[in-house]
């Protein structure tokens, strides 16, 4: 039986092409814009969703309601009116990326 230091087994391409599925269905496109943006950007939430909204046209209300339910599911990180920070990714939400992005066809383990 394995402990605690056994590497965890990757799982099957059938179970990565699953859980893409589920969270193509789960997360909306505004979700997956700001997910994909903050990758490029080292700059607060309120510059990137401003910029988001002048380039894409999205209301700027959407986009602050779509980045705070992302803060929920605690796949991303950012400041507030008193403490300024640049936006961030959490590992989760790297994770999450990682597997909506198809085109690296990453092996993918438990432990990312």
């Amino acid at each position: 039986m394995c402990g605690v230091t056994c590497d965890p087994l990757p799982i099957s391409n059938a179970g990565v092409a699953d859980l893409r599925r589920l969270l193509l269905r789960t997360l909306n496109d505004n979700q997956i814009l700001i997910l994909t943006s903050l990758t490029r950007t080292g700059s607060t939430l309120t510059r990137l969703l401003n910029h988001i909204s002048e380039e894409q046209g999205i209301p700027l209300s959407t986009l602050k309601l779509n980045a705070r339910i992302l803060r929920e599911l605690n796949l991303i990180s950012y400041g507030s009116s008193f403490e300024r920070k640049n936006a961030e990714l959490k590992p989760l939400g790297k994770f999450v990326l990682k597997l909506i992005d198809d085109s690296k066809n990453t092996k993918i383990k438990l432990s990312d």
